[in-house]
């Protein structure tokens, strides 16, 4: 269990790469001048605000999915939820009050615990295969 839970969190940390490149094409494709600098910036400030993903798994999803394994309910939903949440207010409190980039970090938190899930789920498919 320790194991899958650790990859799986390994895996949500790939939540900032994702969306900076997601971003970065994005914008380096709409607006005008050059694409290649309008990438690389969005991308590296993504993963500068890889910490908002970090804490939030460490203080919000993983111990409220550990905390709904542990009554067996676990909600998928409500460790999405738990992400976005702890996204929204480690963006607030440590980088970004309001805007794009608030919104941004959060999104990065849900994705990152959706992640988690991802993980998680895939860990339950292999194991119960080799059995």
């Amino acid at each position: 269990m320790k194991h899958r839970l650790a990859k799986s969190v390994g895996l949500s940390l790939l939540s900032p790469v994702i969306i900076g490149c997601i971003l970065g094409l994005y914008y380096a494709f709409t607006l005008e001048g050059n694409g290649f600098s309008i990438f690389f910036n969005l991308l590296v400030s993504a993963i500068a605000n890889a910490h908002i993903v970090g804490l939030t798994m460490a203080a919000f999803v993983v111990p409220g999915y550990l905390l709904m394994f542990k009554y067996a309910k676990v909600n998928y939903s409500g460790v999405l939820t738990l992400g976005l949440l702890g996204g929204a207010i480690f963006s607030y409190l440590l980088s970004a009050t309001t805007g794009m980039a608030f919104v941004v970090n959060a999104m990065m938190s849900a994705l990152a615990a959706g992640l988690f899930l991802f993980g998680l789920r895939q860990g339950l498919t292999t194991q119960s295969s080799h059995q």
